[in-house]
């Protein structure tokens, strides 16, 4: 069984008119991940898979152009400023104004009962 959640972002000029020519449309949506999270991009440039530390998986999902993991600082440890990594959506209002993503959770299959997992063996 899977869970997500998904969000979405718009921007709009504050004038009516649109952009004005020659203005800046870049934007970088960040999302900062604690330090335990360990972060992995997808072949496809649009998502990311989270291993937690209970070995939980979560896979975060996009349709903009691409998704980049860049390094962080978490501040909010007792012990003082760690390294962390945070997921990055580059991109121009002009060309997508509205940016849709997703985390999904997949929860771990359950192994029948009465099957013990067999463990691999050599032979003799």
């Amino acid at each position: 069984m899977a869970t997500s959640s998904t969000a979405k972002t718009a921007f709009a000029p504050s004038d009516v008119r649109g952009f004005p020519p020659g203005s800046g449309d870049e934007y970088a949506i960040r999302f900062h991940l604690h330090p335990s999270i360990k972060a992995s991009r997808l072949s496809d440039s649009r998502g990311v898979i989270l291993l937690l530390p209970d070995r939980e998986v979560w896979t975060f999902s996009t349709l903009a152009e691409s998704v980049e993991i860049e390094e962080s600082v978490f501040l909010a440890g007792t012990d003082g400023p760690r390294r962390a990594v945070q997921i990055v959506i580059y991109g121009h209002a002009r060309e997508h104004p509205k940016v849709k993503w997703s985390f999904g959770h997949t929860r771990p299959r359950l192994r029948a009962r009465g099957h013990p997992r067999r463990r691999a063996e050599l032979p003799l």
